[in-house]
């Protein structure tokens, strides 16, 4: 369906290219959408010279826009719309709709409409593939497996509507897939990286990621997440559904995971092992000790937010997995909340989800996940809040109090001062005041 603003100035569209002589489509996501009687606001359309009408309209209306594409014969220019919403308009490939729509990925993208009778709500759909059929169906089938030559990232792009839709994939179409999966290495690691978060970003991706491995697809894609597949989709499945039920695992706190950041996990999770313990000690070093991981995430082009994210995750599971024990004390949860940092909880999930604990309740499991959520309730209930709140004192009142010249040694202060904060050793500034005396008084006999 169409929202009441976008309608009026599709109408204008409509009116301007009928002007112009020039036959427009609605195309794509947007007629698939439509048909699914989704709400739609971004719109796809094709015809003949559709990018330069696209042009001459948002300077018509004063809307700004800006070419996607230059490429001849495929050119693309997005009109940008008031909240954020847009035209894609894209020259038609080949003479006629017909020729266009066979030149698409999936039938349920293949379909075109005249931008006329779309307004009407007409029955007009030009459907060579039998795209309604196969939306009715749930399935996500290639138009010929030539299109996966023609752009490898489609094979990646059908696991993403399967995901985001909810759909199964045509077993032809998987076997197109097999075919011509070496192909995706041609394609740059910035399209596959979106790709992947788009999948990553869905809730229910287990039984398709395992389709793309018996593809021979993900080895393409992240080569190490195969070597033990067995264990390795165990992990992945348990932190779908881990991340999908915080609420019911760790019903104290919400957790605070964006979407983005749940996708992120899951290629953890996925990476988990590429390299074998790392030490924390590199953990701020530039590949965060986790070099092959590292080169891997720089390789598809992920960002140096995304990587660190990743790299740290890792490193912090890594380091739970040793490190946690069974009634830990506030200073050695305080410990490991400091090395966590804040990847602390990401770290965490990453962990649990190694604990068979989802499928048995043998004691030895259930002892390991009840650490890991006595070490959260220390992070919520004591670590964070110290966090947010205002020192008792900061580096300039100890330079200024004890009249001491700034060096290496204030840090170690100041850290301690954050220690007995948090564990509730001192609560005012006269008693950090006291405990700063004691700590350079301790420096000075030694």
């Amino acid at each position: 369906m169409i929202d009441n603003q976008t309608r009026p100035i599709l109408l204008e569209l409509l009116n301007f290219s009928s002007l112009k002589k020039i036959k427009l489509f609605v195309v794509g996501g947007t007629l698939r959408d439509h048909i699914l009687n989704k709400n739609i606001s971004d719109i796809d359309l094709t015809g003949k010279n559709a990018a330069e009408l696209g042009t001459q309209f948002a300077q018509s209306l004063s809307f700004s826009y800006v070419p996607l594409d230059k490429t001849p014969g495929r050119a693309t220019t997005r009109i940008i719309l008031p909240d954020s919403k847009h035209f894609d308009l894209t020259d038609m490939q080949g003479t006629t709709i017909e020729e266009d729509l066979a030149k698409r990925d999936f039938t349920i993208n293949a379909m075109g409409q005249e931008l006329s009778d779309f307004l009407s709500s007409r029955e007009t759909i030009i459907d060579l593939h039998e795209g309604k059929k196969d939306l009715n169906k749930a399935i996500v089938k290639a138009t010929s497996n030539s299109v996966f030559k023609d752009d490898p990232l489609r094979m990646l792009r059908a696991f993403r509507f399967a995901a985001t839709m909810n759909f199964s994939i045509k077993k032809e179409t998987l076997n197109g897939i097999s075919q011509y999966k070496k192909n995706i290495s041609t394609t740059a690691g910035e399209r596959i990286w979106q790709e992947l978060l788009s999948f990553f970003e869905a809730d229910a991706t287990g039984e398709l990621i395992n389709l793309m491995q018996e593809s021979k697809l993900l080895p393409y894609l992240l080569p190490e997440a195969t070597k033990n597949w067995e264990k390795t989709l165990a992990f992945y499945k348990r932190l779908e559904t881990i991340i999908s039920n915080l609420d019911f695992y760790f019903p104290k706190h919400t957790l605070p995971l964006s979407d983005s950041e749940k996708a992120l996990l899951k290629i953890s999770v996925l990476l988990k092992e590429m390299d074998t313990n790392p030490s924390m000690e590199n953990k701020n070093i530039k590949n965060y000790g986790t070099p092959k991981t590292f080169e891997a995430l720089k390789a598809l082009k992920a960002s140096n937010s995304e990587i660190s994210f990743i790299c740290k995750t890792i490193q912090n599971s890594h380091f739970f997995s040793r490190s946690l024990a069974n009634n830990l004390n506030d200073s050695s949860l305080y410990n490991l909340c400091v090395k966590g940092g804040d990847q602390l909880v990401a770290g965490l999930l990453l962990k649990v989800c190694t604990l068979p604990f989802l499928e048995n309740s043998e004691c030895e499991e259930i002892e390991k996940f009840n650490s890991c959520t006595q070490l959260l309730e220390f992070y919520f209930a004591y670590y964070l809040p110290v966090l947010g709140e205002k020192a008792l004192l900061n580096g300039n009142d100890i330079i200024r109090i004890f009249n001491i010249s700034p060096s290496p040694a204030l840090g170690n202060v100041l850290e301690n001062i954050q220690r007995a904060q948090v564990l509730g050793e001192i609560k005012t500034s006269t008693e950090a005041e006291a405990l700063v005396k004691e700590i350079l008084k301790s420096q000075e006999q030694n």
